[in-house]
Parts: structure tokens; C-alpha cells; sequence
């Protein structure tokens, strides 16, 4: 695949993430990879991966660059638009300068090293590009929703809960009573986020047992750390 912007889709709730790559196909394998492990920079995409499952997300390409384009300069582009809104799960509003973003999340663009007078450029590049009426027709139209048609929508419904499961013939580590109670999450903010299983949750946010367990038992809100101020609770669902 060539260089270009790439969204992560959400095709449950239409939420999506949004990031640029010199080689997206390696890009997409390191995404899916990193979310089936656990392990991805984003908390926000990574708990709605661990809520809804693989098969509701998919990789679309919404802009395909030149070769001589600065990428991060058209990142820049969709993320000024976009980060903020409810429907979007990126945090940081720069490409270059990701830890600025709420959690820290890590630049997406992963090995990349770039001189001083590269990053000026990139920065001058993305503050004066100029986008054709085709680009700002692809953008408006993206703006609008990924429109998932309802043959597609009837079998990701069915792989959910079949052999297209990342899951299926496999054992979950959440087994059990206790751990399998959906628990709810509210952040600082009053933004609310249920995960299946309190396993599920700590994958997902990166908590340590004793934090999770002090916090559903109290009812009181994290006092330090990056989830300072947030609430948990079991669900009623």
C-alpha cells in the first residue's frame, strides 16, 4: 500500500481514529496487533476494541499522499479537524507533538526520526497547506460517517460470536462470578465508558488490581495518577 491518512472504524457507533503512514499495510498490522495484545498507545481506541471486539473495526484509507508528501502535514490536517469530538478517539491535536495529548499517547508515527529544520517544516507545512475542492469534498463527506451497508453490518453481527471471533476456541483469563460483572467507568470529564469484565477494563486502561478493587469498594474517585478523578462501578445491565 502507498503513503496516506487512514482511519480506524468503529462500525457500531461510528467513533473512529485517525492517523498517516509511509507503508499502511505495515501500519494496520501493527494497529490490530498491538489491540489484540492489549497493548495499544490509545486508551480510548483500546477500550472500545476490548468492549466491542475485532470484528467491529475496520481499516479504511481516506487519503492517499504523493510520495514527496509530508505526512505528518496532512495528518495535522485531519486531526485539527477532528480530535475533541465525541466520535473521534485520537487525543493529542499534533503529530508531532503526541504527548500533549491528554493520556501521553505515543506519535503515530512509530521509528520516524526527523531533524530540527524537518519538524520546523512539517510544522510551517501543516499551518499553510492548501487543499484542493476534491480534498475538502473527501473530507466533508468523511465528516459525515463511515456508512456501513447492511449485508456488512448482518455479518460482522454473526463473526461477533462466531469463528471470526478473535476469541473463539480460546480461554479467556476473566473467567469466573466476580470478574465477568460489567463495570461502568466515568472520567474527570462526566464521560461514561462500560466494560464487559473488570479483566477487560485493566487490559484496556492499564491499572494495577489493587486500584480497581480500592476503587469499586469505596465508590470515591482515583485521588492521583492519569486517571485522577475517575469513577468505577459495577454496571446494572
Amino acid at each position: 500500500m502507498a503513503r496516506g491518512i487512514y482511519k480506524i472504524i468503529n462500525v457500531i457507533n461510528n467513533k473512529f481514529y485517525v492517523g498517516s503512514a509511509v507503508n499502511l499495510k505495515r501500519r494496520r498490522a501493527r494497529h490490530f496487533s498491538e489491540m489484540r495484545s492489549g497493548k495499544h498507545k490509545n486508551r480510548h481506541l483500546q477500550a472500545a476494541w476490548a468492549k466491542y471486539g475485532e470484528q467491529a473495526f475496520v481499516f479504511v484509507i481516506v487519503e492517499a499522499l504523493p510520495d514527496d508528501a509530508d505526512v505528518l502535514a496532512a495528518e495535522n490536517v485531519w486531526l485539527k479537524e477532528h480530535v475533541g469530538k465525541d466520535y473521534c478517539y485520537n487525543i493529542g491535536v499534533d503529530a508531532m507533538a503526541p504527548m500533549l495529548g491528554l493520556f501521553g499517547e505515543r506519535s503515530p508515527t512509530w521509528g520516524y526520526a526527523h531533524t530540527d529544520d524537518a519538524k520546523a517544516r512539517i510544522s510551517a507545512a501543516s499551518k499553510t497547506r492548501v487543499q484542493s475542492e476534491e480534498e475538502k469534498h473527501k473530507r466533508k463527506q468523511s465528516m459525515k460517517g463511515h456508512i456501513v451497508p447492511t449485508a456488512v453490518r448482518a455479518k460482522i453481527s454473526q463473526t461477533l460470536s462466531g469463528e471470526g471471533n478473535f476469541w473463539y476456541g480460546k480461554k479467556r483469563s476473566d473467567h469466573g462470578a466476580k470478574v465477568s460483572r460489567a463495570v461502568q467507568v466515568t472520567d474527570s470529564e462526566g464521560r461514561t465508558e462500560v466494560f464487559d469484565s473488570i479483566q477487560a477494563l485493566r487490559t484496556a486502561l492499564k491499572l494495577n488490581p489493587p486500584t480497581v478493587n480500592r476503587a469499586l469498594k469505596s465508590g470515591l474517585p482515583l485521588t492521583r495518577g492519569p486517571l485522577k478523578g475517575w469513577f468505577f462501578k459495577y454496571a446494572c445491565i
